[in-house]
């Protein structure tokens, strides 16, 4: 897995994003609360100055004597925007509709400079106050102190717009610090993702067979712990890699050496099996049986250490193809006649089928596929050739109790045997290996399925 920068699932991402929601949560919340705080301050600042202007306005109207209480005369000491009231009686009608204002609120207003304020809504208050008004043509012919109600609506000036700025001043600071947490969140991510893309290409290295890769051990503490733990876990991966590979190249080589060393003895054991073979005949019967034994297995043990000298060459690099233009039918025909296999398997092929292989690696894929179905399968076995758009292929069909999935790769390793599902096995358990070898040294494939009852292996020869 590789970590990259767009992905929205990586850690860089989400780090970054964690660091943003963080802020967005706390900022956002102070914002309202301060917001909040900051409404109500702005209200009652507002109210408290819109209180402060109407009292002053009428403490000059406290006790001045009028020629009678008319508007006229009322207008000269109270604004023009006051409703007045006297004795329930409406004077002058401002910007309150006298019926509007409610009875708790006009009882309020028996004393005089007794101010009292009802906020209406987000941009008005209503405001009312009592002065003593001295009337100069009252009856009794003394100066009359009347109580007037003086009552109006005024605006709660700049609220909104201090509002305004407050929002405006709480959204760039709330887009600050998004940025400024983006940018911290981007930070700290990058300096975890660094490491851990670092360790990611270090471990992709070490999977392609690079051992020898090691990373700095520096950065944060856990990091570096992880660091140090992988170069461990790959120092010891290397150390035991390197044990087998030694391993595998002395079997190799031991291997090698035994099937030369073999070779020596075979070669004399050889011809006395064939003189033992031409002389059963004449030997008695236990004689002979012993001479049968004693030839087969000695046929066995030669092909075995041919078969081994063989894999050693391909583990050694060593085989090589002799390619030359070859008719693939008369190899098959010839491969199956030296075997003595001309009568029990069935040969299904053009008149020619043109191909450039090594003829004597080819004669070993084809010896050992059929030899296999005869040994394992059933009759009847049959040969296919065939040429497809740049492949030769070479198909082997037998009709025995076929190989279970799980087996159908396993087959191609060296020395593994499926007795249970097909027989007793008289083979080396080489020869399957050989084939795949062979073909692969060709750049070819080999595989096997199971179709209708029907073993059927398959060899695609590329053209060249």
């Amino acid at each position: 897995m590789r970590l990259t920068w767009l992905r929205v699932d990586g850690l860089r991402t989400r780090l970054v994003l964690v660091f943003i929601a963080i802020v967005v949560i706390i900022a956002g919340a102070t914002a309202g609360v301060v917001s909040f705080m900051a409404r109500s301050w702005i209200y009652s600042n507002a109210q408290d100055v819109a209180t402060a202007q109407f009292r002053d306005e009428l403490q000059y109207s406290n006790g001045p004597p009028v020629d009678g209480l008319t508007p006229d005369t009322l207008d000269q000491i109270f604004q023009s925007d006051m409703t007045l009231i006297v004795d329930g009686e409406v004077i002058r009608q401002g910007s309150v509709d006298a019926a509007t204002i409610p009875p708790s609120f006009e009882e309020g207003l028996d004393s005089p400079k007794l101010i009292r304020f009802e906020r209406l809504d987000s941009q008005r208050i209503m405001l009312g106050m009592s002065v003593n008004v001295v009337d100069m043509t009252a009856d009794d012919g003394y100066d009359n102190e009347t109580l007037v109600k003086a009552v109006t609506i005024r605006p709660l000036v700049g609220v909104q717009d201090k509002f305004d700025d407050l929002l405006r001043a709480v959204g760039l600071t709330l887009a600050a610090g998004v940025l400024v947490s983006g940018l911290l969140g981007l930070w700290i991510a990058s300096t975890l993702v660094r490491p851990l893309k670092r360790l990611d290409e270090a471990a992709a290295r070490a999977a392609d067979g690079d051992l020898s890769v090691r990373l700095p051990e520096d950065g944060v503490a856990e990091l570096a712990q992880v660091t140090t733990t992988f170069n461990n876990m790959v120092a010891r991966n290397e150390a035991v890699i390197r044990g087998l590979e030694e391993s595998e190249e002395q079997s190799r080589r031991f291997v090698a050496d035994v099937s030369h060393e073999l070779r020596t003895p075979l070669a004399a054991l050889v011809p006395v099996s064939e003189i033992l073979r031409e002389e059963i005949p004449n030997l008695p019967p236990d004689a002979a049986a012993a001479a049968r034994i004693v030839s087969s297995e000695i046929g066995k043990l030669t092909r075995l250490v041919e078969d081994l000298i063989e894999m050693s060459r391909h583990d050694s690099q060593q085989a090589r193809l002799v390619l030359d233009d070859v008719d693939l039918v008369e190899l098959t025909e010839r491969t199956l006649e030296s075997r003595g296999w001309t009568e029990t398997v069935e040969l299904r092929a053009p008149e020619s089928v043109s191909a450039r292989v090594d003829s004597r690696r080819i004669d070993i894929v084809v010896a050992n596929l059929v030899g296999n179905a005869l040994r394992h399968g059933a009759p009847p076995v049959r040969v296919e050739l065939s040429a497809e758009p740049g492949f030769s292929v070479i198909t082997v069909v037998d009709h025995g109790p076929g190989i279970s999935p799980e087996d159908r790769q396993a087959i191609f390793r060296r020395f593994y045997k499926v007795d249970t599902a097909r027989g007793r096995s008289e083979g080396s358990g080489l020869g399957l290996s050989l084939a795949v070898e062979n073909v692969h040294l060709h750049g070819g494939t080999i595989g096997v399925d199971q179709v209708d009852g029907r073993t059927i292996f398959t060899v695609r020869l590329p053209h060249r």
